[in-house]
């Protein structure tokens, strides 16, 4: 399974009510796109559930950016596939 960005991005437009062009790979969740630390974990149990997956907590707190937080999503993906 391949990790879907525009859900990510539908997500955050409409859990959070951030304009979707603002969502890019380099933005930083607190401090671009506004979030606290409470949104950012409705964030990773979404995508946990989504795609039945339990992201490990060391690689979760390293995660800032759009970027980051897509390419642990793929790494953990191809983890369970494998």
């Amino acid at each position: 399974m391949k990790f879907n960005t525009s859900k990510l991005i539908q997500f955050l437009s409409r859990n959070f009510y951030i304009n979707p062009r603002l969502i890019a790979p380099q933005k930083r969740f607190y401090a671009d796109l506004g979030m606290n630390s409470l949104e950012f974990l409705e964030l990773i149990v979404y995508l946990e559930n989504t795609y039945g997956i339990v992201l490990p907590d060391n690689e979760v707190d390293k995660i800032q950016t759009i970027k980051q937080l897509s390419e642990v999503m793929e790494a953990n993906l191809v983890r369970v596939e494998a």
